[in-house]
């Protein structure tokens, strides 16, 4: 069963409010006042490595802001002094009977698993109160005694959990039935751990995205490679509300890559990844909505750096950006009236055969007019057209210069 600590941790990887706290209370399930240190790292040996870094940092901040694909260990959790943490990994390392009980369970584990030691036994028959490391450094800092878990095997890079759990003072020492839970759900805690890295090293990518993203007066939406959901800003969450915009509900719940997803939304992502425009009309929206893609060299243009890749998506109300759009168009391209309100009319829905019925023209001028509108937006197809006007809308007005327009979707 599940121990509601547990769980609680589970429940709290993508908050960072809650993540410290939530650590904290598991470390109080089993009676014990602190964390005395979490850490991801890919090994024992990167563990040791990077000790004294541990110490000389022990903001758990510090280590939460590159990409975990990059390889650098992670500190989760800190509960004693940075003097204290500068000596162990400098010093008492080497001479703590823990860590040696540690690593020989890690030997007879092989190259998978996961083990916990503990220095103080039920009946604390190793006499843990006169050995030297306490009396000469764990007493010192009113930590008693402790458990320390590890784990192995992981294909992360930053996959492996290594973590202990102290009380302060003298007491009786940790019973076997928390030595056993402690064993027992250390892989639970070790995927709350790495799910908690994901989640921050995420928004470590995408920083200053979601505050750009609110600003905007139109819908976006940003996904990380794997079709993961990193922010979707107000004017989405607004528009989702709609009872007509199941799709877009969806979109925001599920990754775009699940078998489950609109196979043409899995397309336009495919799409997206490989920096080509495109554009879809949701679902369900009898064409209110359109999704199109945005090039993340547009957000560099607005002053978004990104540490990693992704897609941006536009949500695209052609009730009300229509007109905007096409007025930025028109003056950014030098477009002619009836170029102009071709372009309106392909905004809004209409193909170009509506376009001619509606004006009582020609197909043939139509389609002339078409050729000289693709032509001066250097695009090839409607949807390039439609994607090229949604950018623009981003980029402008007054920060889009003559010199500086897009030149294509």
């Amino acid at each position: 069963m599940l121990h509601h600590a547990l769980g609680e941790l589970l429940g709290s990887v993508a908050d960072d409010a809650r993540w410290s706290d939530a650590l904290a209370r598991y470390a109080a399930s089993f009676r014990a006042d602190l964390l005395g240190g979490a850490f991801l790292a890919s090994g024992l040996d990167q563990l040791a490595q990077w000790g004294a870094e541990f110490a000389a940092h022990p903001e758990v901040d510090y280590w939460l802001q590159s990409p975990s694909s990059d390889g650098a260990p992670a500190l989760l959790a800190m509960g004693v002094t940075p003097e204290a943490a500068r000596r162990y990994a400098t010093h008492f390392r080497l001479q703590d009977p823990l860590w040696d009980d540690a690593m020989a369970q890690r030997a007879r584990l092989g190259a998978v698993g996961t083990w916990v030691a503990t220095d103080a036994p039920v009946h604390a028959t190793r006499g843990f109160r006169r050995t030297e490391i306490y009396s000469d450094f764990l007493r010192e800092y009113g930590i008693g005694t402790r458990m320390f878990g590890g784990s192995q095997g992981a294909s992360h890079p930053v996959g492996n959990l290594f973590m202990s759990v102290y009380r302060q003072g003298d007491d009786e020492g940790f019973a076997p039935e928390e030595v056993a839970r402690f064993r027992a759900e250390f892989g639970g805690v070790q995927r709350a751990a790495f799910l908690h890295r994901e989640m921050v090293a995420l928004r470590a990518r995408t920083q200053g995205l979601e505050s750009l993203m609110e600003q905007m007066p139109m819908g976006l939406l940003f996904f990380d490679t794997a079709g993961r959901l990193l922010h979707a800003n107000a004017r989405t969450r607004l528009l989702s509300a709609r009872p007509e915009s199941a799709a877009l509900r969806a979109l925001l719940r599920g990754p775009l890559l699940a078998s489950t997803a609109d196979a043409a939304l899995r397309a336009l992502f495919q799409q997206s990844l490989l920096g080509r425009s495109g554009c879809v009309e949701l679902p369900g929206t009898e064409g209110g909505l359109l999704l199109v893609t945005l090039p993340l060299s547009d957000l560099a243009a607005l002053g978004v750096c990104l540490r990693a890749p992704g897609v941006a998506w536009v949500v695209l109300e052609r009730s009300l950006c229509s007109e905007a759009a096409v007025a930025l168009a028109r003056q950014a391209y030098r477009l002619s009236p009836s170029e102009a309100d071709l372009l309106l009319a392909l905004m809004r829905g209409q193909t170009p055969q509506d376009f001619a019925d509606a004006r009582g023209s020609r197909i043939s001028t139509v389609r002339t007019q078409m050729s000289a509108l693709l032509a001066k937006t250097r695009t090839q197809r409607q949807q390039d057209l439609v994607a090229l006007v949604a950018r623009l809308m981003l980029l402008a007005p007054g920060q889009v210069a003559q010199g500086a327009l897009p030149t294509g979707p």
